[in-house]
């Protein structure tokens, strides 16, 4: 059990140009893995900003937890609540079935 509460300031902003090399990082890992960028293995998700309020809105909500999941042989991210133990609000929603991209990428997508 922990025994501090969850900062709801936790975070570290970064510059595009580090956002950039860090998503280059992962693309070459996944690449050394043998496992490409592709629809399967996807380089971003999208959720849209009434889903994700919806879980930031909620009673107690201090912050998000993104985990990763795998479901019909794709990886997804799953997005729930945190209260202020840092615990999962579970009882609350849980979100899923993002837009990857790929296939699903912007013209503009400059991070990765």
């Amino acid at each position: 059990m922990p025994t501090s509460n969850f900062d709801p300031n936790t975070g570290t902003y970064v510059t595009l140009s580090e956002a950039q090399s860090m998503a280059s990082n992962w693309a070459g890992l996944q690449s050394s893995l043998n496992m490409p960028i592709s629809e399967a293995n996807p380089k971003a998700y999208a959720f849209g900003n009434n889903k994700m309020l919806g879980i930031i809105n909620q009673n107690g909500c201090e912050g998000i937890r993104l985990y990763n999941g795998y479901e019909n042989n794709k990886r997804v991210i799953i997005v729930v609540g945190i209260d202020e133990n840092g615990d999962d609000m579970t009882g609350g929603y849980i979100l899923e079935l993002s837009r990857p991209c790929p296939p699903n990428c912007g013209s503009n997508t400059v991070i990765g």
